[in-house]
């Protein structure tokens, strides 16, 4: 259902921004990556269509032509005083992050959380859907594990910390939280925060949802959020609630940062105006 309210927005001009903006009562975005390259990601290019490093420079410029970049902390700020607004944040603490990415924020001076998988840090493991898209192309996960080291170091999450880059948990291993109970999806969000913590400073509690929070039951997600500053999703531009906040998911389409962003904001004024 995305892709043509995707189109629409490609059609729409910039200028018609505060109008949607209005019409949606929504001011802050928070958009979310995972990975920027210039090459294919064996492990990730079957899977979904991530970024060039151009695209991502021209999304970047387009956000904030339109949009104030902010931290996480001042989101609800800039809401509640209906002022143009993105967070940005990146999950799965790929080492194009610390290549790519870090780069360009620093450059356009765009603040950034990245969210941390324990279980993947200093490259002692891969995230499932990773080894089934090497598998399919028959390339051995372990050996391209160590040879091409696709996660950030330790050392370089506290270079970034250092150069003002913020991070946070997504879980242990990265599952799908709705396979799993309330204690253990717990055990992977809080187990995660306590192995990242020997490493690095975290002096704040952020979490994102692997795989986002929609089939979560409600009950589980409001435990999550009470045990953390912050909690990230990806309901787009679905009002979170509480300490909740939603994210747009800017991977897996060629299409642009001012398609996408407008074209949700389309979208979510479809929503509030099919459910009045």
């Amino acid at each position: 259902m995305r892709y043509p309210f995707y189109i629409a927005g490609s059609m729409f001009p910039s200028i018609a921004l505060p109008g949607l903006q209005k019409a949606a009562n929504r001011y802050v975005i928070c958009p979310f990556y995972h990975a920027v390259s210039d090459k294919p990601l064996p492990h990730i290019s079957p899977l979904y269509r991530h970024r060039t490093e151009q695209e991502f420079r021209a999304d970047m410029e387009w956000l904030t032509e339109h949009f104030e970049p902010i931290r996480w902390s001042d989101i609800d700020r800039y809401e509640k005083a209906k002022k143009p607004a993105f967070c940005l944040t990146f999950d799965d603490g790929l080492k194009e992050f610390y290549t790519i990415v870090a780069p360009v924020l620093e450059e356009k001076k765009i603040p950034c959380v990245c969210f941390l998988n324990s279980a993947f840090m200093d490259n002692r493991d891969l995230m499932f859907r990773y080894k089934e898209a090497l598998a399919k192309q028959q390339i051995d996960w372990q050996h391209f594990l160590e040879n091409e080291q696709p996660y950030m170091t330790y050392a370089q999450v506290r270079e970034l910390q250092e150069r003002g880059f913020e991070f946070g948990s997504h879980s242990m291993n990265h599952p799908h939280f709705y396979k799993l109970s309330l204690n253990e999806q717990l055990n992977e969000a809080i187990g995660c925060e306590k192995e990242l913590e020997k490493h690095i400073h975290l002096p704040h509690r952020l979490f994102s949802f692997p795989f986002g929070q929609e089939y979560l039951d409600p009950v589980a997600i409001k435990v999550h959020s009470g045990t953390h500053e912050l909690v990230f999703g990806t309901a787009n531009m679905r009002p979170g609630g509480g300490n909740l906040v939603n994210r747009i998911a800017m991977d897996g389409t060629g299409f642009s940062a001012r398609a996408v962003i407008t074209g949700e904001y389309l979208r979510e004024i479809a929503h509030q105006r099919l459910h009045d």
